[in-house]
């Protein structure tokens, strides 16, 4: 019998429990802002590199 992996929240690194979802744990969770805070970071490490 195969297992499944645990899921991880980005935001929060916290492990997802099993009768719930990651987008379900995002929207009831964490604020909009935090969310767009963590989206725009990565775009900008990404975008321009560590070295900001």
């Amino acid at each position: 019998m195969s297992t499944k992996s645990p899921v991880y929240c980005p935001v929060c690194n916290e492990s997802i429990e099993d009768d719930e979802n990651l987008e379900h744990h995002l929207v009831y969770e964490h604020k909009p802002r935090e969310l767009a805070k963590r989206l725009v970071s990565e775009w900008e490490a990404e975008e321009f590199g560590d070295a900001m």
